[in-house]
């Protein structure tokens, strides 16, 4: 155990204060200016050591066993690294902190009214933002950053247990596994149809076209294909129209953000003709050859998925390789494909599993996403409830989309990107530290498979590229938007393009 002891310095402002305004002057010799004549204190504290508690909270909840008391943020903890002050309507009780070597529990010392010296034992169920969630003794407290924001919340559920900072024993809490001691593809993929040399043949045939076509979709016509817009493949060459295969889209946005180099090892191109090392649902490899000939609606737009200003892709081509192939062994269709069928195709591999929503702790999930990220897990995740306020996007039930690590690690625990590919943000929605927005998504893991070798050595964020807008961009259709009860679907801040 340890005991750090630290000091403040605090300021008071009185009535004569004459200054109305702040100025700080950075490291950078930038300057912040705040507004301070409604200020009645100022407090500067130490940083103190990693896992101490520092600053004020309001009690909002106190639950022991099923009985839940709301209070008004009247009861207030102070932290001060080595100390708090919890303040009470029958008076305030001072506490020496230690804190143990996990920083998930700490004790407090303090006299009784009897001037008797006690310890009490504290738990850190939870820490956000906004909300500290602290066992002690039977009762669990829910303390929140303001008494308005005690006063206005709605408790917030966890897991019923001790939260793992170990990712073995995180990784034991998943469900929906997927793997097959049939075939290497997955359960999905048991007793399908096994490949003749008259199916190789067909496959291998770009001027066969798919037979099995997504919602009712016919035309085909013939398009420029500019396979790597932006030198190599990225998320932002796959943005979903009018298929509603959003699995697919966010599986392929996930491998262009891990796999660059392996999408463009199984793509050959011949002129206007493109083969694609495929695997059957055996796990054996089989080769599909498409042409440039792209799905359209009867006014001619393209319904399939494109990049950037309507630009036929990789991704294009790799959709249309799905639709082949599934005319031949007719495991899924693509419109509404499940993330742990979409992958297989692709890699040889459908082992699998999943998160359900609420399942772990919000710094547990983070675990998962690092962890996934570092395996080269093709990551999709969703959302069970909709109009959560992500970074500048909602959220959208029923839909995929792929994990990343975010470029704000100080403000968010990752990215989810929607493969509708909304304006400058690409879809990237990014996810606070908040409980209420965290316990409604859930994540589906997928083995790379033969993808493994490439993964990329120098993750991080995913940053957009750039690209310049047209009038004549193709968005999400709105027969797609209507299914998810939408009419419309951008920035929260606005809809302007970030033109830098």
């Amino acid at each position: 155990m340890k005991k750090i002891y630290a000091s403040m310095l605090v300021i008071l402002l009185g009535t004569s204060l004459w200054a109305q305004r702040m100025d700080i002057t950075l490291r950078d010799h930038s300057v912040i200016s705040y507004d301070v004549s409604g200020v009645e204190e100022i407090n500067f504290y130490p940083a103190g050591a990693p896992g101490e508690l520092f600053g004020r909270w309001y009690l909002g909840y106190r639950v022991l066993n099923n009985t839940t008391t709301h209070y008004d943020g009247t009861e207030v903890l102070d932290f001060r690294g080595t100390t708090l002050t919890w303040t009470k309507t029958t008076g305030e009780t001072n506490y020496q902190l230690v804190y143990d070597e996990d920083n998930r529990s700490f004790s407090g010392i303090y006299f009784n009214s009897s001037g008797e010296e006690r310890t009490a034992k504290f738990t850190i169920v939870a820490i956000e933002d906004e909300l500290l969630v602290l066992k002690y003794g039977s009762f669990v407290y829910y303390f929140y950053k303001s008494p308005e924001a005690a006063h206005n919340a709605e408790m917030e559920t966890f897991p019923a247990r001790t939260e793992y900072d170990d990712i073995e024993k995180i990784l034991k809490l998943k469900g929906g596994v997927s793997n097959s001691t049939v075939t290497p593809m997955g359960k999905h993929f048991e007793n399908r149809h096994v490949t003749t040399d008259s199916d190789r043949a067909w496959l291998a045939n770009a001027a066969n076209q798919p037979t099995w076509l997504p919602d009712n979709f016919t035309k085909w016509g013939a398009k420029p294909v500019n396979l790597y817009p932006f030198d190599s493949p990225q998320p932002a060459d796959v943005n979903q129209h009018a298929i509603g295969d959003c699995c697919l889209c966010a599986v392929l946005a996930s491998m262009a953000y891990l796999y660059p180099d392996f999408i463009q090892n199984i793509i050959h191109a011949n002129g206007t003709n493109y083969t694609i090392d495929m695997y059957d649902p055996q796990g054996q490899p089989v080769q599909v050859a498409v042409d440039n000939k792209i799905l359209l609606d009867d006014n001619g737009n393209v319904v399939q998925l494109t990049g950037k200003n309507n630009a036929i892709t990789w991704a294009t081509i790799l959709e249309k390789a799905l639709m082949k192939w599934e005319s031949v062994y007719e495991c899924n269709g693509i419109g509404g494909i499940g993330t742990e069928h979409a992958a297989p195709p692709f890699t040889g591999c459908g082992d699998s599993f999943s998160f359900s929503p609420g399942t772990l702790f919000n710094l547990e999930m983070q675990k998962v996403v690092d962890w996934a990220m570092q395996n080269g897990m093709i990551s999709i995740g969703g959302f069970n409830q909709g109009d959560l306020l992500c970074g500048t996007l909602n959220s959208i039930t029923g839909h995929a989309f792929t994990l990343m690590y975010t470029a704000q690690p100080d403000l968010y625990l990752w990215s989810m990107r929607n493969p509708w590919g909304i304006t400058a943000v690409d879809g990237v929605l990014e996810i606070p530290n908040r409980r209420s927005i965290v316990k409604t998504i859930d994540f589906r893991l997928v083995s790379p498979g033969a993808a493994a070798p490439y993964l990329r050595a120098d993750l991080g964020g995913y940053r957009p590229p750039k690209w310049l807008p047209r009038h004549d961009d193709l968005g999400i259709s709105q027969s797609l938007l209507r299914q998810y009860g939408l009419t419309s679907y951008g920035p929260a801040t606005g809809t302007e393009y970030d033109m830098e």
